[in-house]
């Protein structure tokens, strides 16, 4: 017979005693009212933790259950990062997994249908509310090593938001839940309210599945600035003047623009390496290095939330929403002054002829990073020059642009997917110049942003929002027959020029920058509109 078929392994609710710490069973009438209203009144919204969940010889042995019989698969989307379980839910006793897993069933029937997700270094949970289904509670119970003490430094806290306008979360949390072994964070889900994640570095937990809900509030976009192309098939004298303090110069040259043009022609998408001078490249990495370094960003730390904030209008960088759209820095203070661009310019011109005698000179340092590619974005590519030079690098001529500065921060900092709105432009070329720390160093696990801050652009599915790239980095979305479905992922270059023409069929996001990136994703984005075919 077979044993599976047995009435002792017949899916029995156990006795609650013999899975739950006695402590939540015998508590009195005055305790349960209590640690409700306490629930309630908690902010931003209704959530609670229970500090002890069940006796710790039992909890021990799930936890033994889980780290050596449980497989976990690595998941990967636009809005996670991390490896999953199958559905525990779902587990029937008639499986041989089932015989293995005991301890771990009794708990999952003393409460309610649950699944496992494992979070290692680097993974992640963005912000979203839980909406899915006939879905009231959400509860995660935690796992980690119960021999090792999680503190707030080791990350992987379950963060809460507070909503700044109805239906839309504020940009740093207020509450948070440490994952510590043997306790159980739980909240009502509530659409547009509550809006929770789990921290950069999170540790091993258990949590029910995860979903996102779209909402119709589009992050805020600036409107496009009609721009002209001049008619000549190469660059003037007067266009190589404005162009050459910036690009380097292999990328003037006409037999070079040609050989761009023709790759990009191909394949739509072209990544451009060292596109600024030496001089140029030196000064803003100097300048991104030590604001990372001010604000105690990367190298595996734990962010502060607002690092790099700033109101000073020499050095102004805004937050930028909604949550559940994106989160990154936008640089909204003032360009450099004439007189100041004029000595920066010079100190280039010196740096330039230092350098030509004398290896490893020292670039100059600018006030701030954010008036530097200020200046690159207002001099160079919102310059009639660059448009001209982009014309021709692509074969297309931009009609209309719209540009930002933006700063990823490492632990903080992502764009979603979403659908392109009606109002969208048909047909979008997008120009962004990217900076960041990408030397590979002795002892490093991977290369840097191998994982993460990089751009992906992928096809647009139905739901329009969130969760998009798990084809992608599944390999799930391309077919011999339909290579135009494959994704487009480029990693994060430093001092690198990305061109890719995309349509309304295309989605893209950034992935979200782990705090173990040695500092922020900087960049100039440029979003041109192209004419219709």
């Amino acid at each position: 017979m077979d044993i599976y078929a047995e009435p002792s392994l017949k899916k029995v609710k156990p006795e609650p005693t013999a899975v739950l710490h006695p402590g939540l069973l015998n508590q009195s009438t005055e305790t349960r009212r209590s640690i409700r209203d306490q629930c309630l009144s908690n902010a931003p919204f209704p959530h609670y933790q229970i500090p002890v969940l069940c006796t710790p010889e039992h909890m021990r042995k799930v936890h033994v259950e889980c780290v050596e019989e449980l497989q976990s698969t690595f998941k990967e989307t636009d809005l996670f990062k991390l490896y999953q379980t199958i559905d525990l839910g779902n587990l029937q006793l008639s499986n041989p997994l089932a015989k293995k897993l005991p301890a771990l069933l009794q708990l999952r029937n003393a409460l309610v249908d649950c699944a496992a997700n494992v979070y290692m270094a680097g993974c992640h949970l963005l912000p979203h509310d839980d909406v899915i289904g006939t879905r009231c509670i959400s509860y995660v119970i935690y796992l980690s090593d119960p021999d090792d003490e999680w503190t707030a430094a080791d990350g992987g806290a379950l963060e809460l938001y507070p909503s700044e306008s109805p239906g839309v979360p504020a940009l740093v949390p207020t509450a948070f839940a440490l994952p510590t072994y043997n306790s159980l964070a739980l909240f009502p889900v509530a659409p547009g309210i509550s809006f929770h994640s789990v921290q950069d570095q999170a540790p091993v937990g258990v949590e029910e599945a995860t979903a996102t809900q779209l909402t119709a509030i589009e992050a805020s976009q600036r409107p496009f600035e009609p721009v002209e192309v001049e008619s000549e098939d190469q660059l003037t004298e007067a266009e190589l003047v404005a162009l050459t303090p910036f690009i380097n110069a292999i990328y003037l040259t006409k037999d070079t623009l040609e050989q761009i043009q023709d790759a990009f022609q191909g394949t739509g998408s072209i990544q451009l390496q060292s596109f600024l001078t030496a001089q140029w490249a030196s000064a803003i990495d100097t300048a991104t290095r030590a604001a990372d370094s001010a604000d105690q960003l990367g190298h595996g730390k734990v962010p502060a939330y607002t690092a790099g904030y700033s109101t000073d209008d020499s050095n102004h960088w805004t937050p930028q929403g909604p949550l559940f759209l994106q989160r990154y820095l936008r640089y909204t203070g003032a360009a450099p002054a004439a007189s100041e661009v004029l000595k920066l310019q010079s100190s280039l011109t010196d740096a330039k002829d230092v350098n030509t005698t004398k290896a490893g000179a020292t670039p100059p340092t600018p006030s701030s990073p954010g008036r530097l590619l200020a200046h690159v974005q207002t001099a160079l590519v919102q310059s009639p020059a660059f448009v001209k030079w982009l014309s021709l690098a692509t074969g297309v001529s931009p009609t209309g642009s719209r540009s930002e500065v933006r700063r990823l921060r490492p632990g903080l900092d992502y764009t979603l997917a979403h659908q392109a709105t009606t109002s969208s432009p048909p047909i979008i070329l997008d120009a962004v110049l990217c900076f960041c720390d990408d030397v590979s160093q002795e002892g490093d696990d991977e290369a840097p942003w191998s994982a993460s801050g990089f751009e992906c652009y992928m096809r647009a599915v139905a739901d329009g929002v969130g969760d998009v790239a798990a084809a992608a980095f599944n390999g799930e979305d391309s077919t011999d027959e339909d290579d135009d479905a494959a994704p487009v992922q480029i990693g994060a270059q430093n001092n690198t020029l990305s061109l890719v023409v995309r349509d309304t069929s295309t989605m893209k996001f950034v992935k979200f920058v782990s705090c173990r990136e040695r500092g922020s994703r900087w960049d100039v984005n440029v979003e041109y509109t192209l004419p219709n075919p």
